[in-house]
């Protein structure tokens, strides 16, 4: 049986009114999103009711409890994990816990929470686990209890010590939870191989035989235990290894370590390696127990971890999470695993199919049937969504650009109209072509609520104006397009706008023609230009170039045969002949900017409309709309 549905109501950031309902897979499923959220608390939810296999222990308190906008705190919550599938032996065994639906036998279990307050101060809270869709039915028992615990790895989780010896040791738990080591806790049978129990208990007699032992031992015993021993109670002490206790004991003994490069030697290795070997640990353990449900609880197990081995262990949990064929399900136990992250790397390297946004306390899966994507869609965004377009599962809000010159130029731009992107919590994802609904589709739903992420898509017009026709040649120019051919290719360029996605079209051109159109930037964008076109930083060099271009652009203005958009089009040549790249013009117009004592609001009244409206539109300004 696998989880199918965690639910939760009045519990943290999930109100009675806008209760959760996350549906899993029985493989891997991974939630994404901005922080604060809520995947912190559906992990803690699936806790709470399933309780986990490791030393933590969890029991609600007063911040359990969801607080409304009027800071009133709920007095009750429930939460709540629903088992499907469950085989003939599960449903006998658990058959007075399970729920008949339509013929249909699921199990649910939740924990329901109850604060009061207590006439002398404070307050009490109150938790009871049982069986039922409302927690109405009977009470967890141990059997229950032992079969569904969860495997929990917490974030940031000190793997080292983890795998230490010590007394209650993680190690020794997962060591002495594993059906090898059952024959190994007792002593060999006649006749037979040793155990594990033997061998420690022959190491122990030998060490007790020991001249160096026996020497020290003796020595406390008679020169300070006899001294402070009572007549009636001497004190006698061993030195030993302590095999004679029990085989917990031994195991607390036990250590897991990873070995240096050339073998054999202890070494102390980074906290990345260890992180990977701990969770090896409890991977090997979930798959070790065809009797208890396999589920993994993961808070950001990028932790410690480099972008490359975060892919390695991603294709690892995918590979356990995946069902497994005919002729491995005798070996293998399907591992069930809710994931959170909020590494790019994990999530670009992940199927969309097992992906949920959790996004203002509310779940949106992102598989198929969900989002507008279409089929070809899924297969594109498999072969091209990497860690940089990735971001945008963690956006508060997302502007998605053709190319690196909007990539490397906006975050300047919205600065210098006092809305920088990154106080906004706004990504930009790069497409590098015509593709930008590829990307936006991803957020938006086939149904209702919609997720409250607003996205402003910012392509090319891509209709060079009739003055450009020199430039251009055989390619038509706007005046060579009659008024149909126009509005097809803006709806074309439009045509998967909808909630939450907007898109502003470029005025006339392109980005960088259009800055150039505008007369507060046209001379900034046209010494950019110049200073793209040269690989030389020589002080002197640059200087040349600088004061070059202030007579030319000079010269422009004053002839008065030349339009603003004559003088665009020579601004833009080297651009449009490739003398110049779009990513190096941003980058010298950027710099020009940031020196520039432009006000926020004469920046705003120099840039082109549709570029002010996108950032408004992503950065909650005014609502926008596409130009």
């Amino acid at each position: 049986m696998y989880i199918s549905e965690i639910f939760a109501s009045g519990f943290r950031c999930f109100a009675p009114s806008m209760p959760l309902r996350l549906k899993l897979s029985p493989g891997l499923n991974i939630l994404v999103g901005p922080n604060d959220a809520g995947k912190s608390a559906i992990i803690d939810a699936a806790r709470y009711v399933l309780w986990t296999r490791g030393d933590d222990y969890v029991r609600p308190d007063l911040n359990d409890f969801h607080v409304d906008a009027a800071g009133k705190r709920t007095c009750d919550f429930i939460a709540r994990c629903t088992f499907d599938d469950l085989t003939p032996d599960e449903e006998a065994r658990f058959l007075e816990w399970c729920t008949n639906e339509k013929g249909k036998l699921r199990l649910h279990v939740c924990i329901r929470g109850a604060m009061r307050y207590s006439p002398g101060g404070g307050s009490i809270v109150s938790s009871q686990n049982r069986a039922g869709a409302q927690g109405e039915g009977l009470s967890l028992d141990g059997e229950l209890r032992e079969y569904l615990k969860a495997t929990y790895l917490k974030p940031l989780r000190d793997a080292e010590r983890d795998l230490r010896s010590g007394k209650r040791s993680r190690l020794s738990r997962i060591l002495g939870a594993m059906p090898a080591m059952g024959p190994q806790s007792k002593l060999a049978e006649v006749g037979g191989d040793a155990t594990l129990f033997d061998t420690l208990v022959g190491a122990d007699a030998a060490v007790r035989e020991n001249a160096a032992i026996v020497d020290i031992q003796n020595k406390v015993n008679t020169s300070f235990l006899d001294k402070l021993s009572f007549f009636d109670d001497s004190l006698a002490a061993t030195l030993d290894l302590g095999a004679k206790g029990s085989f917990d004991q031994v195991l607390e003994r036990l250590e897991l370590y990873l070995n240096s490069k050339g073998g054999g030697q202890r070494v102390l290795r980074g906290l990345g390696y260890n992180n990977l070997l701990f969770m090896a640990a409890e991977l090997l353990l979930l798959q070790s127990h065809p009797d208890q449900v396999s589920f993994l609880l993961i808070e950001e197990p990028e932790a410690h971890l480099h972008p490359q081995h975060q892919t390695l262990f991603m294709e690892v949990l995918a590979a356990r999470a995946a069902k497994p064929d005919a002729a491995q399900a005798a070996e293998v136990q399907q591992v069930q695993v809710l994931l959170t992250t909020h590494s790019p790397q994990l999530a670009a390297g992940a199927d969309l199919d097992a992906m949920t946004m959790i996004v203002g306390h509310r779940a949106f899966p992102l598989g198929s049937g969900h989002t507008r994507l279409h089929a070809d869609d899924y297969g594109f965004l498999r072969r091209f969504l990497d860690a940089t377009k990735a971001n945008l599962f963690f956006a508060r809000a997302l502007i998605v650009v053709e190319g690196d010159g909007e990539n490397l130029l906006l975050p300047a731009l919205a600065e210098k109209i006092g809305r920088p992107l990154s106080r906004h919590g706004v990504s930009i994802v790069n497409v590098g072509h015509r593709g930008l609904f590829r990307y936006s589709r991803i957020l938006q739903r086939t149904a209702d609520p919609e997720i409250g992420v607003p996205v402003a898509l910012i392509p090319d017009r891509d209709i060079p104006p009739k003055e450009a026709k020199g430039l251009v040649g055989t390619r038509r120019t706007e005046d060579e397009w009659t008024e149909e051919e126009i509005l097809a290719h803006m709806t074309m360029l439009r045509r998967d706008v909808g909630s939450p996605v907007e898109a502003f079209i470029a005025g006339c051109w392109t980005l960088e023609f259009d800055l150039a159109l505008r007369p507060d930037l046209a001379e900034s964008m046209h010494l950019a230009i110049q200073l793209a076109k040269t690989t030389s930083r020589d002080p002197a060099h640059l200087a040349k170039i600088r004061a070059a271009a202030k007579v030319s652009y000079t010269a422009w203005k004053a002839d008065p045969t030349l339009s603003d958009t004559d003088i665009a089009v020579k601004i833009y040549d080297p651009v449009f002949n490739k003398l110049a790249s779009k990513a190096e013009v941003a980058e010298q117009l950027t710099a020009i900017l940031y020196k520039r004592t432009d006000t926020p609001e004469q920046m705003r009244a120099a840039l082109p409309p549709y570029l002010v409206a996108a950032i408004d539109f992503v950065t909650g300004g005014a609502p926008g709309a596409g130009a």
